[in-house]
C-alpha cells in the first residue's frame, strides 16, 4: 500500500519530488523481493538445496523441462520488478508501458498457476489425498453384463443396452 501511495504522489507531483520517488523505490523493492521469495519458496516449493536438481524441489513431474523451470524462476522475479518501467520520465508512452506491464504480468500469472498446480498435485500425492484410479465395486464381462462381487448385498446384474441417437437414425436412412 505504501508503494502505491508513494507512486501516486510521485506521478501527480510532476515526477520531480525525490521523497516520494525514494519511498516508492524502497517499498517497491521490498514488495517485489518479498513476493518473489514467497512465490518461489511457499507457492512453488523450489529453492531446496538438497534436491537432485539445485534450487528445484525433490519431486518434479516434468523432468524433461528442467531448464524451463529455471527460466521461469528468473522471469518470475524479473516480472515482479516490472514497476521499474514506470520510473523513466521520457521514452515510451504511459499507455504502452501499461500494456507491456499488463502483458508481462499475465505471463507471470500463467507461469505461477502452472507451477502452483504442480506443487499442489505433488503435495496431494505425497499425503495420499489423490490416487490414479478409483476401484469400482463391480466389473463388466464382454457381453456388457455386470458381474457382482462377493458382497452379500450384491445387486442383481443389469443388462446394458445401446441407446440410439438421432445421428444413428439419420445414418440408417441414408
Amino acid at each position: 500500500i505504501v508503494f502505491y501511495i508513494a507512486y501516486y504522489h510521485w506521478r501527480h507531483r510532476g515526477m520531480l519530488d525525490p521523497v516520494p520517488f525514494g519511498l516508492m523505490v524502497i517499498f517497491g523493492t521490498i514488495m517485489s523481493t518479498y513476493t518473489s521469495a514467497w512465490d518461489l519458496t511457499m507457492d512453488w516449493s523450489v529453492l531446496q538445496t538438497n534436491a537432485p536438481y539445485p534450487f528445484l524441489r525433490k519431486d518434479i513431474l516434468y523432468t524433461h523441462w528442467i531448464p524451463v523451470s529455471y527460466t521461469h524462476q528468473v522471469s518470475n522475479v524479473c516480472i515482479r520488478f516490472i514497476w521499474i518501467i514506470y520510473t523513466p520520465r521520457q521514452g515510451l508512452s504511459t499507455p504502452l508501458r501499461t500494456f507491456i506491464g499488463g502483458s508481462l504480468e499475465l505471463l507471470r500469472r500463467v507461469q505461477w498457476n502452472f507451477f502452483r498446480l504442480e506443487n499442489e498435485h505433488i503435495g496431494n500425492t505425497d499425503q495420499y489425498r489423490v490416487t490414479r484410479e478409483v476401484p469400482l465395486p463391480y466389473s463388466f464381462d464382454e457381453d456388457g453384463e455386470s458381474i457382482a462381487g462377493d458382497d452379500e448385498d450384491a445387486r442383481p446384474s443389469v443388462k446394458l443396452a445401446r441407446v440410439e441417437t438421432r445421428m444413428d437414425v439419420k445414418s440408417d436412412e441414408a
